[in-house]
């Protein structure tokens, strides 16, 4: 089903009686907001309703909203605050307004908070006889002012109310007579900042990010539930549903018999097969039949909770079968962890809630960290959001975004369409864990609120909260540090140094991580420097700059941080050698000089990377000191009809490069290599060819290294 897209109509024109200034009862409150898909008419509240439900116009699933009851608010100032909510709901905050700026429109859930505000202003208005807002004047404001400043509140709070009053006059052409401010600008133009005499603190992404032992390992063993354990669990959800559901293969025997004839046959095969009854642990400790589970199994629907009769009972004792706590659905565990099988027995129903939820967790960990989705925008994928781009072959992701111009419906979309769509390009790995999340829920979000059972938060039209997301990712990692162990015996996930692992951390974390381009892979080979690439695609261009705002803040630390310690390493003497030497020492030094900045922006970040960048870059047993013009990598990419990146590639590297200097770290690296490629040329059960091969890279590293160590005695290290 598509969305409804409707006009607004101006707040200042009255649709009720001439005489009046208000709109009509019957004028709908969201009339100018995309209203979310499958919402029924009588959810959507009018302008005389007490009660104004704004979830509707809520894009996201994972978000409520309050609703605004109107009784909660002064007789008197219901109307014209009424009057002023509408025009907020309808119309663009005015290009002039001091506090905001731009031509969006305001989020539902801030008009929720807005009438939160208003409804200070009008008990306070009330408390004081004045029943109109056309009646305050600067006199009646420097008090309102001087109330709020006087509550006990925080001082955004106290910003928030202040601000409230100036978003109110902002908006006075947008509205009728009575509702306007008497005033020409609410104390002289100044902002709620400025009037709580509280400087706004700078905006700075003070969310910490994951540790890396504890990122990879966790990314790791989700991967390792996507591909290993979670089709089992998935397996036996299905099952577990159809046996619900009535619809499982094994139950046919039983279509058309009564209770008590289903019954006898269960305990026939029962016996026959030599299987144990579902029993359950009730309080006192004791293990009872499950009489619910063993109804289920019969075929029998949710109206069944028990048996119906002392006899059926004296059956099921009679038939002297024994009871089993771990009656499992299904024999198979086809996974294996290392070679052995994930775990040793079958999947029992009593387990199942948890393992689906882990599997969740672990899927979410997948979706979230490898596509650079903010956790709201994760949890609002819809069934059927991966998608291929026909003319690349990138793999998509069609989603919402959580911020920026995307997040403006496009109220021109075709009805079928959804307004708030946005593409993300993203890995392989992604597009399988939503393939195996789709199995285990037939409804249209890809992380439900729940599994199975009722809530009150349906899941056709809500999801999983981030709070309880991040509940579940503990449980998770708590389950696999439980259930398994590494091979020195210690906990495969380690735990974070710095708090919970919040998701909001992932895609911080995640800009950590392709900046510093950890050695070798992560898990499933994923490569950060491809994912780098991958991410980057989404966000490149768009108004929506967090992401790429997080890689400048992450590039520059980086950057301080390597020019830091090479300049030090060169201060104790590290001997450099290769064509590019004095280069690269004249680079960290001119580099040097900009650490200990303070930064108080992004944008200033940006400058300051750009001339504390030396553009050197720390390889594999080597160091490039780059220069577009002069790099064999970049000439051998051309030669092959490859486009050309402004950095060097590693893999393309030739020895002959004048680009190259070789660190006393390189030659470490180098000669611990050179120990390995001796062995494989000496080995005598190699293959010939590659015995040679291992000995002419021998010959080239060692040719490497013996020219370090040459120019290193020739000039001495400084004491």
């Amino acid at each position: 089903m598509g969305l409804t897209v409707t006009a607004a109509t101006p707040s200042t024109q009255p649709t009720g009686a001439p005489s009046s200034p208000w709109p009509a009862p019957e004028v709908p409150i969201l009339r100018g907001r995309v209203i979310r898909p499958d919402t029924p008419a009588e959810q959507l509240s009018r302008f005389g309703d007490p009660t104004w439900a704004l979830q509707p116009a809520q894009p996201d699933s994972h978000q409520g909203v309050w609703a605004v009851h109107w009784t909660k608010f002064p007789d008197a100032l219901v109307l014209p605050l009424k009057t002023v909510c509408l025009a907020l709901l309808d119309h663009p905050v005015p290009a002039q307004h001091a506090v905001r700026t731009g031509a969006k429109l305001l989020a539902v859930q801030t008009i929720s908070h807005t009438t939160h505000h208003l409804r200070v202003l009008a008990e306070w208005m009330a408390h004081r006889g004045l029943t109109r807002l056309g009646e305050l004047t600067d006199r009646h404001l420097d008090a309102y002012r001087t109330h709020v400043l006087t509550l006990d509140c925080p001082v955004i709070r106290k910003r928030q109310l202040l601000n409230t009053v100036v978003l109110v006059h902002a908006y006075r052409d947008l509205l009728p007579q009575p509702c306007r401010l008497a005033t020409s600008a609410p104390w002289g133009g100044a902002s709620g900042d400025n009037l709580v005499k509280v400087p706004r603190a700078p905006r700075v992404n003070k969310t910490p990010r994951i540790a890396a032992e504890t990122m990879e390992a966790l990314l790791a063993w989700s991967l390792r539930m996507l591909e290993d354990i979670g089709p089992d669990i998935a397996d036996a959800w299905r099952t577990y549903q159809q046996l619900q559901q009535s619809s499982h293969p094994s139950q046919a025997r039983f279509v058309g018999l009564p209770i008590r004839q289903r019954l006898a046959k269960f305990l026939a095969d029962a016996a026959r097969e030599g299987t144990a009854l579902p029993g359950k642990r009730r309080p006192d400790g004791v293990l009872a039949l499950d009489e619910q589970t063993l109804l289920r199994l019969m075929g029998l629907g949710f109206s069944y909770h028990r048996l119906s009769s002392a006899r059926q009972r004296e059956m099921v004792a009679e038939s002297g079968l024994p009871l089993t706590e771990s009656y499992a659905l299904s024999s198979a565990i086809n996974g294996t962890i290392d070679g052995r099988p994930w775990r040793d027995r079958p999947i029992t129903p009593q387990e199942l809630p948890d393992l689906v939820r882990f599997l969740t967790a672990a899927g979410f960990v997948i979706v979230c960290y490898l596509s650079g989705l903010r956790p709201g925008e994760a949890l609002n994928l819809r069934r059927g959001c991966c998608d291929t781009d026909p003319e690349t072959g990138e793999l998509l992701l069609v989603g919402r975004r959580g911020k920026g111009q995307g997040r403006t419906p496009l109220v021109d979309a075709h009805l079928a369409d959804d307004p708030w769509a946005r593409p993300w390009v993203v890995v392989q790995p992604v597009h399988d864990a939503i393939a195996l999340l789709e199995q285990l829920t037939p409804h249209p979000l890809i992380f439900p609120p729940a599994y199975g059972r009722p809530t009150l938060r349906t899941a056709q039209t809500h999801t999983r909260t981030t709070y309880y997301i991040a509940q579940d990712i503990g449980g998770f990692i708590d389950w696999i540090n439980h259930n398994f162990v590494t091979a020195d015996g210690g906990v495969p996930i380690p735990a974070d140094p710095t708090k919970r692992l919040h998701v909001s951390r992932f895609r911080r974390t995640l800009a950590h991580f392709i900046v510093r381009r950890p050695r070798g892979l992560i898990a499933a080979a994923l490569q950060y420097g491809h994912l780098a690439t991958k991410v980057t695609l989404s966000y490149a261009g768009d108004a929506d700059t967090g992401w790429m705002d997080d890689l400048v803040i992450e590039r520059l630390e980086f950057v301080l941080e390597q020019v830091g310690q090479d300049r030090a390493l060169l201060d104790e003497g590290e001997h450099v050698s290769g064509p590019a030497t004095e280069e690269y020492k004249t680079r960290i030094a001119q580099s040097a000089a900009f650490a200990g900045r303070v930064v108080t922006g992004v944008r200033n970040s940006e400058r300051l990377l750009t001339h504390a960048d030396p553009n050197v870059h720390h390889g594999d047993g080597m160091t490039c000191v780059w220069t577009k013009e002069t790099a064999a990598c970049r000439k051998a990419k051309l030669a092959m009809g490859l486009p050309d990146n402004d950095a060097p590639d590693e893999s393309e590297c030739r020895s002959t490069c004048v680009n190259l200097v070789y660190t006393d770290r390189d030659i470490q690296q180098l000669r611990q290599r050179l120990h390995i490629l001796t062995l494989h040329a000496d080995d005598p059960l190699a293959p010939q060819p590659l015995r040679d091969r291992a000995a002419a890279q021998v010959a080239t590293l060692s040719t490497t290294v013996e020219r370090h160590e040459q120019a290193s005695q020739q000039s001495p290290k400084e004491e």
